[in-house]
């Protein structure tokens, strides 16, 4: 989630949380692993899922593409 053509629309949103799920646990593998550059790079990718998702949840998403600046 940090190419910057990326685009999605609210249809996707189950997609996008399953990934945030799967993001949120490789962060937690690469923290106990002392892999810092790889909890930060997850971390980049959790905070645009996050901010895709609460924009959808809100409706600000709704017919409109959101693009990942991430």
């Amino acid at each position: 989630m940090t190419c910057p053509v990326f685009l999605t629309g609210p249809e996707f949103l189950p997609e996008l949380r399953e990934q945030r799920t799967r993001t949120l646990t490789l962060i937690d593998n690469a923290k106990s692993c002392g892999h810092s550059r790889m909890t930060e790079m997850n971390q980049q990718v959790a905070d645009n899922l996050d901010r895709m998702i609460g924009e959808m949840e809100e409706g600000h998403g709704e017919g409109e593409e959101t693009a990942d600046a991430g």
